[in-house]
């Protein structure tokens, strides 16, 4: 594969150096974003059917072309740990005969390695040129598909599941007999959304998790170097306004999260172990705050303002309304419960799957224990999970060694990410992609073009 291009013309020559140092993961991303246009929020995709293998397949698929440094990563790269979580993991669930659990870590360990490969640069004007693309491509989707008002379903209040903590019955899905499940039921104009989701949210897809994240996702790429040329203030504009006209609570926070550690870390000495005590304090914080926060929001709910952002518009609720309402504070317990109750701390392995599809691992939600990358997987893998926590934590310090202030700010918002909207950290997702390639590679992962020079390298980072 390494002298691939040998036998290539040169044009094709250039193609194949532009694929294996970036361009993989880029097409990878667009992949993704296009499958996202088509799939409802309401729609489950088993495994096997053949959206499942549109969706999977080319995670499976597109690092085969980098078979050889994907495992150099792994085995001796930035990867290790990610290893470790997935080889002992392995190797003790088989022991355990529970092979049901082993896919899922493969998956996870061989998409992650090859996207935080160290060859891999993209630039961030093609990354750019793609939001802008998507979101084009979202609102078309949008206006030529058939009316919402065609499906009564969506023109009811949904009602709240039945399960809940304490109760025997099981976690209510959403139908799959029903149309227009893959319909973009939210709008793209405030007071579009169907009467079934909260009024005046917006999203350039029918998840509306996917619209809100990714559009968080570029601007913090935009923020790092903003140019203000055409592409970069149509994309910035179109990704303020999908991001913040979402209502995605984690859009907020995470937003908030990486402007105060900007901030602070612009002050800090150039110590990277103190930096990197500030960013998993403030990390942490953040989280603790949002447990915390149900007793504060009761307070200020009366305020539209906070009732409209963090609160899905409702008002009237009681504390433990709130907390429910909000459940990752919920499940994290629930997650690290499990993780203390298995057996030698090895995880539940694939009796977690099976529960979250039952009251064990839900609390009146539509969905399961998919919201908290982290500590699910924890709660499943238990001891050999700290790999990917260990991984995190040599990134954050590699990054504060390097004063990449953005590195560490962005990975403290992939983190928080992590906790609270774990669902897109799924390997078939362009954004799980996209994130490991931000918190492995920091700034460094975005190419430099003539015009640019060593500026590029020097963004966010002070004089030594």
């Amino acid at each position: 594969m390494a002298d691939l291009a040998i036998y290539l013309p040169r044009p094709a020559t250039g193609v194949w150096t532009w694929y294996k140092q970036g361009g993989d993961v880029l097409a990878f991303i667009a992949i993704s974003l296009s499958m996202a246009i088509f799939i409802g929020q309401e729609q489950i995709i088993s495994r096997g059917d053949v959206v499942y293998w549109l969706v999977v397949g080319p995670s499976l698929l597109m690092p085969l072309l980098r078979f050889r440094q994907t495992l150099e990563n792994l085995l001796f790269g930035k990867a290790r740990p990610i290893a470790f979580f997935g080889i002992v993991s392995a190797v003790w669930l088989m022991i355990q005969r529970d092979f049901g659990a082993v896919p899922p870590i493969f998956l996870i360990v061989w998409v992650a390695g090859w996207a935080c490969r160290d060859e891999v640069r993209i630039s961030a004007r093609a990354l750019l040129a793609l939001a802008l693309i998507f979101y084009g491509a979202g609102c078309i989707s949008f206006l030529m598909q058939p009316s919402y008002e065609d499906h009564p379903w969506l023109m009811q209040p949904l009602d709240p599941p039945e399960a809940a903590e304490g109760s025997s019955s099981e976690l209510a899905l959403p139908e799959q007999d029903r149309d227009g499940l893959n319909i973009n039921a939210w709008g793209i104009l405030p007071n579009q959304t169907a009467v079934a989701f909260q009024p005046w949210r917006i999203s350039a897809t029918p998840n509306i998790a996917t619209s809100g994240i990714f559009s968080l996702m570029i601007l913090l790429v935009i923020v790092r170097r903003f140019r203000p040329n055409p592409l970069e203030v149509a994309t910035a504009a179109s990704a303020l306004y999908f991001a913040t006209l979402s209502f995605v609570r984690a859009v907020f926070v995470s937003f908030a999260l990486f402007s105060a550690t900007i901030a602070i870390m612009s002050l800090l000495p150039q110590r990277p172990r103190l930096r990197v005590a500030v960013a998993l304090f403030m990390t942490i914080g953040i989280t603790i705050l949002v447990a915390l926060s149900p007793i504060l929001l009761y307070a200020l709910q009366d305020w539209s303002i906070v009732s409209r952002m963090f609160l899905r518009g409702q008002a009237g609720m009681s504390v433990a309304d709130i907390y429910r309402q909000m459940y990752r504070p919920w499940l994290w317990s629930e997650h690290l419960k499990l993780f203390w109750s298995s057996p030698y701390l090895m995880g539940q392995g694939s009796e977690l799957a099976v529960s979250a599809l039952k009251n064990i691992i839900n609390a009146g939600q539509m969905r399961s224990d998919s919201v908290s990358f982290l500590t699910r997987m924890v709660a499943t893998y238990g001891i050999p999970a700290f790999g990917i926590i260990i991984f995190l934590i040599e990134r954050c310090y590699s990054h504060a060694k390097e004063n990449d202030i953005w590195g560490v700010a962005v990975l403290s918002v992939m983190v928080w990410l992590m906790m609270s909207w774990g669902s897109i950290f799924h390997p078939s997702n362009g954004m799980f992609a996209l994130a490991f390639l931000f918190i492995s590679n920091g700034s460094q992962v975005f190419s430099c073009s003539k015009a640019c020079g060593d500026e590029e390298q020097r963004l966010y980072k002070t004089e030594t």
